[in-house]
């Protein structure tokens, strides 16, 4: 059943959304590493607020079992392969958000994944207006709801701007790496925003990007975190 942005899942069906059992969920809850909302004696899930949640905690989330998203069993979207040299902006321009959005969307307008860059932008911008996805040194950059990308194979655009730029980090300091997950799978939408939180929740991660000289290394850069991550 397809389902508006904001309307609410229960236990069963957000098991089913992130492919892990009831009791991992229930878990995450007890533990309050998952927003939830109890009607009752029921629980119920939006997931916009899940994906709120996993970028405002990107930098204090412990290993737990949003990480489990990542594992092995369950990893669909490995990173680094929905990214390629394409995809990859080696030398971002800073300025205003609009003028930076309009740089990322740049090849995905090349690779005519979006008919309307205009709408486009203005998606992008609404939801920075409503919570910024900047972290210190990264941002997330993304439709609020990945249906607006209908029909659209998934990607993620990479983007570097070595001077950094302001993009509404609430401790204001300048962004130096954008990465844009494009997708309209609600589940892969999910799974690559708790995987580019946990692989880039230390700023080591972010420098190793940042340091790499072609998209070639970016790619490579990618692959080895990913393979560092499964071999923790």
């Amino acid at each position: 059943m397809k389902r508006t942005e904001d309307s609410l899942m229960t236990l069963s069906e957000m098991a089913e959304y992130l492919q892990v059992a009831e009791k991992t969920v229930m878990r995450m809850i007890n533990r309050k590493e998952i927003p939830a909302i109890k009607i009752g004696s029921q629980w119920r899930f939006s997931r916009s607020m899940v994906d709120d949640w996993i970028i405002s905690n990107m930098q204090v989330v412990p290993r737990n079992d949003l990480a489990k998203l990542m594992e092995d069993s369950h990893d669909l979207v490995p990173l680094s392969r929905l990214v390629d040299t394409g995809s990859i902006i080696m030398n971002l321009k800073p300025g205003t958000r609009r003028e930076v959005l309009a740089q990322l969307i740049r090849p995905l307008e090349a690779m005519e994944k979006i008919t309307d860059s205009a709408a486009y932008l203005d998606i992008l911008l609404a939801r920075e207006e409503m919570m910024t996805t900047a972290i210190g040194p990264i941002a997330f950059p993304h439709a609020r709801n990945p249906r607006e990308n209908e029909g659209a194979e998934p990607q993620v655009i990479v983007g570097i701007c070595r001077e950094g730029t302001q993009f509404g980090s609430l401790d204001g300091s300048p962004t130096y790496l954008f990465m844009l997950p494009f997708t309209d799978s609600e589940i892969i939408h999910l799974r690559l925003m708790a995987k580019m939180a946990v692989l880039f929740k230390e700023e080591k991660n972010v420098r190793r990007v940042l340091e790499a000289k072609s998209g070639e290394h970016v790619v490579g850069v990618l692959i080895s975190l990913e393979q560092q991550h499964r071999s923790e």
